[in-house]
C-alpha cells in the first residue's frame, strides 16, 4: 500500500475519488485508513465476490449445497444486496437465525455471516457505486495477475532474480495489452539515436543495419 501510496501522490482526488476494492479483511481496511488518510476524497468497497461467498454458506444452510433452490438464493438475495438493501437482508438472517430449528453448527454460520455483513455495510452501497460507474470487484485484476504474472512467471523449472522477472514481465505486459508494435516502434526509434545505451553498446546493431 506504502508503493502505491507513493504512485499517487500527485494525483488530484478532489473531482475523482480514489477507488479500493479489497476483501473483508479489517486489518487491511484499517491499514488502508492510515496510510491513505491524507486523502478525504475516497471510496472503499468490499469486494462482491466475497460477499457472495457468504450468501453461499447460508443458501446452503437453508436448502442444501449445491442444489437448484441454494443457486436461485444466492441470485436473489445478491440482486437484493446491488439494489442496497443490505440491512434489510441482515435483518432477514436474524429473524431466520432465531425462529429457525437449527443445529449450533449452523447457528454459528448464521453468526459468522450477519457479523460480516454488519462489519461491512459501510463498504456495501453497490446501488450508489454502480450508479456511478465504480468497480464492484476485483476478479479482472486477479484474473490479470494469475495470466500475466504466474502463468509465466512459475513455468517449470524456472528460477528468477528480481531484475530478470521485471524485464519479462514488462514486455509481456506490453505483448498482453496488445501494444507490442507501438513500442517497438518506440523502442527501435530511440535506439537509433542512441537514447537507451551508451555508444560502446547498441543492442539491436541498429548502426550495423543502417550502414548495410
Amino acid at each position: 500500500m506504502e508503493e502505491i501510496r507513493e504512485q499517487v501522490k500527485d494525483e488530484d482526488f478532489r473531482k475523482n475519488p480514489l477507488l479500493c476494492v479489497m476483501d473483508g479483511s479489517l486489518y487491511l481496511w484499517n491499514l488502508f485508513k492510515i496510510i491513505f488518510g491524507d486523502i478525504e476524497n475516497k471510496v472503499l468497497i468490499l469486494d462482491i465476490i466475497h460477499v457472495s461467498e457468504y450468501i453461499r454458506i447460508i443458501a446452503h444452510i437453508r436448502c442444501g449445497e449445491g442444489s437448484e433452490d441454494a443457486k436461485q438464493y444466492v441470485y436473489e438475495k445478491l440482486i437484493l444486496i446491488l439494489q442496497g438493501k443490505i440491512s434489510s437482508y441482515i435483518m432477514e438472517l436474524q429473524t431466520e437465525m432465531l425462529n429457525g430449528k437449527w443445529n449450533e453448527s449452523q447457528l454459528k454460520k448464521f453468526r459468522k455471516a450477519i457479523t460480516y455483513f454488519r462489519n461491512h455495510r459501510d463498504y456495501m452501497k453497490y446501488d450508489e457505486y454502480l450508479a456511478k460507474g465504480y468497480p464492484i470487484g476485483s476478479g479482472v485484476v486477479e484474473s490479470a495477475c494469475s495470466h500475466v504474472v504466474k502463468d509465466r512467471m512459475e513455468l517449470s523449472g524456472a528460477r528468477w532474480g528480481i531484475r530478470g522477472a521485471e524485464s519479462v514481465l514488462k514486455l509481456r505486459s506490453v505483448v498482453k495489452s496488445r501494444h507490442w508494435d507501438e513500442y517497438w516502434e518506440f523502442y527501435t526509434s530511440n535506439a537509433r539515436d542512441n537514447k537507451f545505451f551508451p555508444d560502446e553498446y547498441n543492442t539491436l546493431n541498429v548502426q550495423e543495419k543502417m550502414c548495410a
